[in-house]
């Protein structure tokens, strides 16, 4: 249970990195080109490192048919959380995208015991209602000061949250029946397979990635270490504990949002992430 708090809470680190990389790019290419790239520029770093672990013995490659289920549901829904996100990005504030993403622990506590049978606590639901007071005064605005774009961005950060916990809840099984790197590299073929045909007869977004490769890379190498440690604390914890601590991720992103974008509304959105980890927490302390 350590190890995967440890292991998790190293991910949100990663996780917030990758966000930053995002924001970045949001304002260079549009959301499909960055959705495309988050999953291609990940696999030469999970080829590295199956090679290596074939190499040392300790990667058997050991396949069953429960596990392209799993693949193949997880790539879906991957691909499905990744497209509004990076969407959302476009139309909002990082710190704003963040939190909202950040809900995903909260849809797992209802879609968890569904697809993976694990059930949440009282202390855990208690987490969840902070949690989401938490959201809420990130969201809060003056009286009909939230504009179109704000609202566009609501929505397609909390479709990325839902299919976020989606996700976690397929991570859960696949690990059970695979590594975790090879669970990783399999989502993330299955996912960019899914997304080629957006690409497809778009040569602006193909210049598009030659333009930002460096920026692509460093996301694609966070991208191969965050979903390895994702998993491996899969192997230690039930997914909605998880995807709890991966989404302390927000409290990095508030700075980041402010250092790097100078983001307003810094000590509202501080105090809003620090009740959202609070909130999770709670949700840890009821595994």
């Amino acid at each position: 249970m350590m190890l995967g708090a440890v292991i998790a809470l190293g991910g949100a680190a990663l996780h917030a990195a990758k966000d930053i990389i995002s924001k970045s790019l949001s304002s260079r290419v549009d959301g499909a080109t960055s959705t495309f790239a988050s999953f291609a520029f990940a696999i030469p770093f999970y080829l590295a490192a199956l090679f290596i672990l074939w190499l040392t013995g300790l990667e058997d490659f050991a396949l069953t048919p429960a596990f392209w289920t799993w693949i193949v549901l997880r790539s879906l829904s991957d691909v499905c959380a990744e497209w509004f996100k990076m969407h959302s990005f476009t139309h909002g504030d990082l710190s704003v995208v963040s939190s909202l993403v950040a809900m995903s622990p909260v849809v797992l506590l209802i879609v968890s015991p569904l697809v993976t049978g694990d059930v949440p606590s009282l202390l855990g639901i208690v987490g969840v209602c902070i949690s989401v007071s938490g959201t809420a005064v990130m969201l809060y605005r003056p009286r009909n000061s939230a504009t179109r774009s704000d609202l566009r961005s609501i929505g397609l950060a909390l479709l990325s949250a839902f299919f976020f916990a989606m996700n976690a809840c397929f991570d859960r099984l696949a690990v059970r029946t695979a590594s975790p790197t090879l669970s990783g590299f399999a989502m993330t073929v299955g996912a960019c397979i899914i997304v080629i045909p957006s690409m497809v007869g778009k040569p602006q977004r193909w210049s598009s990635l030659a333009g930002e490769l460096r920026r692509f890379s460093a996301r694609g190498l966070l991208e191969f270490v965050f979903m390895v440690a994702k998993l491996s604390a899969l192997q230690y914890m039930q997914a909605p504990y998880v995807v709890a601590l991966l989404r302390s991720s927000v409290l990095f992103s508030v700075f980041g949002g402010r250092m790097f974008f100078a983001e307003g509304g810094f000590r509202r959105r501080l105090f809003a992430a620090l009740l959202i980890v609070v909130g999770i927490a709670c949700v840890l302390l009821g595994a």
